[in-house]
């Protein structure tokens, strides 16, 4: 019975010693990190050339605080993923229909899951207080697609340090590309797989435009 008490006693202490800046839902900061992609466009044609482009200075704005913060040589995790969505299940290896050009000294190198999934994975170089990561994707293959360029620091559960961090709070960010645009969201509908045509479409901030998602067509 004195346990009963004591556990939850114990908890509202912990919580009162917690600042209030330090107290975010979820436990973890959402940086907001810029991306582009170009030409902005429904359908392309095999041999176009996508651009993406994601530069922004290291004060870094963090959206549940409404603050920036100065995030120095931080690994961000960037990883590049293409899902060929036509079929159900989509096929998730489908980055292999595009040929990814990018700069040798850019670390960024391709991943193959034990899953069977493939993607692109590594870090933005950092200088004069600037991130910059960009390459270019040119498909190979007609189908229809769904593109992600997001950021995995929150799955790696890596605690890094930044002037100003709660010891208690986690890391994660979220991609947001052409400036918010809708990025083709709905041509989901389209998709044969459920998980595309609805369970994104559920909750589309959380699912589809956090991890930089566009939708486009290739035809031949």
């Amino acid at each position: 019975m004195k346990y009963s008490i004591i556990f939850p006693l114990f908890s509202i202490l912990l919580n009162s010693c917690i600042k209030e800046e330090c107290q975010i839902n979820g436990g973890y900061y959402e940086f907001e990190i810029p991306a582009t992609l170009t030409p902005a466009k429904d359908t392309f044609q095999i041999g176009d050339t996508i651009t993406i482009i994601s530069s922004f200075s290291d004060e870094v704005y963090e959206r549940k605080t409404d603050k920036y913060y100065k995030l120095e040589n931080f690994r961000f995790y960037p990883e590049l993923r293409i899902r060929e969505i036509s079929v159900s299940p989509a096929n998730e290896a489908a980055v292999s229909n595009f040929e990814v050009l990018i700069d040798t000294a850019t670390n960024f190198h391709r991943i193959d899951y034990s899953t069977g999934e493939v993607g692109y994975i590594g870090e933005y170089s950092y200088s004069n207080s600037r991130y910059e990561l960009e390459y270019k994707l040119i498909p190979k293959a007609s189908g229809f697609y769904h593109f992600s360029h997001l950021s995995v620091v929150f799955g790696l559960g890596e605690n890094q340090s930044f002037e100003g961090k709660c010891s208690n709070l986690k890391d994660d960010a979220a991609v947001k590309l052409n400036d918010g645009a809708d990025n083709n969201i709905e041509l989901l509908h389209d998709s044969p797989d459920p998980h595309y045509n609805d369970w994104i479409l559920q909750k589309p901030e959380d699912r589809f435009h956090k991890f930089g998602g566009y939708c486009f067509y290739v035809r031949g």
